[in-house]
């Protein structure tokens, strides 16, 4: 018995000694998301997870801008979290540790800080460090009556800029899955209010303003039934989610509207993991390879409501394929799509927009009280 202690306590210093070390090595050579397949990184590009800054000198500009702003201990944090997002063999042990712990509690449960494990095998995002969702879920987060009058007095003041540039303006906020999805949220998750933060500053803004502001949960909600909308190993909504919204939000702009089933999408794949799957160690569990790659067909789209303009869409990680369904009913070579971090309103001059449309998932529908879409006068 002693010796066999012995053998376990040198294997367990080996290892901790011997991961470090070739973590160091491989990170020089080795890109942080090899992992990724082929097929999740063109989803995820889409979706834009992996959005690119929009030129070299923008990605130095924005490093040498936090750089500055960051204190002694917020670049020691920022490097050992690079470290432990790059520790060798760190996917392979994540995947372990899910599977174990799914094993034990009988697949009701994942050991993750990320990813929580719905019901009929649903991942949601439970981060805290990329806006709040399961607070959004929770109704625990909501603004108060002077953050709801900030943002939408920025939106009225961001629209009447634009108009004075000639351009249209419309907002959309995009709805966490953990809203149109609340019936494979585990019961452990109580819901103290069910008017979630970004239905809240709906509703205040369509009271309050004349703003084209749209908030698609309801139609969601109806549509889900016919089909799935939103990945189930993903944050994001699929293209039939992302089409569902663009209709409500040209409902509220002019007045149209196209149902699902008048459009078509191809299938480019049917064993898709996506990024909560790859989270959680779980992109090459073959019970999470299961979600659909619908692909949005732009000429099956009614020519009744194609608007001859130029559009220019400032969105986030739902932005891919929001826009991308938009280059069915705008001129399909002047879409462009830009995350509003990367976004200055220099390029109102570089893109000469007809249409702006600025998109924010509900996570994240604070930001809309941001003034970077326009321009500051005294």
């Amino acid at each position: 018995m002693e010796k066999r202690n012995k053998w376990i306590a040198i294997f367990f210093m080996v290892f901790i000694l011997v991961v470090p070390v070739v973590t160091i090595v491989r990170n020089i050579a080795v890109p942080a998301d090899e992992g990724l397949s082929d097929e999740q990184r063109e989803v995820l590009e889409n979706n834009g997870a992996l959005q690119e800054p929009e030129s070299e000198q923008a990605d130095e500009n924005a490093a040498a801008a936090q750089a500055e702003s960051e204190t002694a201990f917020m670049k020691l944090q920022k490097t050992l979290n690079n470290f432990t997002e790059g520790l060798f063999g760190r996917t392979r042990l994540i995947a372990f540790n899910t599977s174990i712990t799914s094993l034990l509690t009988g697949g009701t449960y994942i050991e993750s800080t990320q990813v929580l494990l719905g019901k009929n095998n649903m991942l949601f995002y439970k981060t805290e460090q990329d806006g709040h969702p399961l607070w959004d879920y929770m109704g625990i987060n909501h603004f108060t009556d002077d953050e709801l009058e900030a943002i939408a007095a920025n939106l009225v003041a961001t629209r009447d800029y634009l108009a004075s540039r000639g351009i249209e303006f419309y907002a959309m906020c995009a709805p966490n899955k953990e809203i149109i999805y609340p019936e494979n949220m585990p019961d452990t998750i109580a819901r103290v209010n069910e008017v979630s933060r970004g239905e809240q500053l709906a509703e205040y803004i369509n009271e309050h303003t004349d703003l084209v502001f749209a908030y698609p949960k309801d139609a969601l909600i109806k549509a889900k039934d016919e089909t799935q909308l939103y990945y189930n190993t993903d944050t994001h909504s699929n293209y039939k989610g992302s089409f569902v919204m663009i209709q409500e939000l040209f409902k509220e702009a002019y007045g149209t509207f196209a149902p699902l089933d008048s459009v078509d999408f191809r299938i480019d794949s049917t064993t898709y993991a996506g990024d909560l799957a790859y989270m959680a160690g779980l992109s090459t569990d073959e019970q999470y390879m299961a979600d659909t790659v619908y692909v949005f067909e732009k000429d099956s789209a009614d020519p009744s409501q194609y608007h001859d303009q130029v559009l220019l869409f400032i969105g986030d990680s739902f932005g891919g394929f929001l826009s991308n369904v938009c280059k069915g009913y705008y001129s399909a070579d002047k879409v462009e799509w830009v995350h509003p971090d990367t976004f200055t309103t220099d390029m109102y001059d570089e893109y000469k927009p007809d249409v702006v449309i600025w998109e924010r998932a509900e996570r994240y529908c604070e930001m809309f009280g941001n003034s970077n879409l326009r321009e500051f006068q005294d």
